[in-house]
């Protein structure tokens, strides 16, 4: 299923924990910009100043990075509720069978025990 025994949603990283710094040695291979983009208002323009273009953008690429680990934070504590929910109504449906079966055993050793065919 993905994930860990006897983890708790309580257990996870909390929303609000810093996140880590990067120390790859290479750029990712998920953050490289190739694809030519749609030309800035600035670049259209022709007003536009390369050091602030830079700093925008690994501005940009930052919080896009923390927009995600935030995401998927909360989709893996999502995930794991959701799981626990499920085990839990798992667990009674379980209880609701087997209560259900020795009621059925006990009526049918009633019936039994008063000569009545039991189909």
């Amino acid at each position: 299923t993905g994930t860990r025994k006897n983890l708790t949603p309580d257990a996870l990283i909390p929303l609000d924990a810093p996140v880590q710094s990067r120390s790859y040695l290479t750029p990712s291979a998920t953050s490289r910009k190739d694809l030519p983009r749609k030309r800035s208002r600035t670049e259209a323009l022709g007003d536009d100043d390369e050091a602030n273009k830079d700093v925008a953008e690994l501005d940009s690429i930052a919080s896009k990075r923390l927009q995600n680990t935030l995401a998927a934070r909360r989709s893996r504590k999502r995930k794991l509720e959701h799981q626990l929910e499920l085990e839990a109504n798992l667990e009674h449906e379980k209880q609701l069978k087997e209560q259900w079966r020795s009621r059925a055993m006990t009526l049918e050793a009633l019936l039994l025990s008063h000569g009545i065919p039991v189909p």
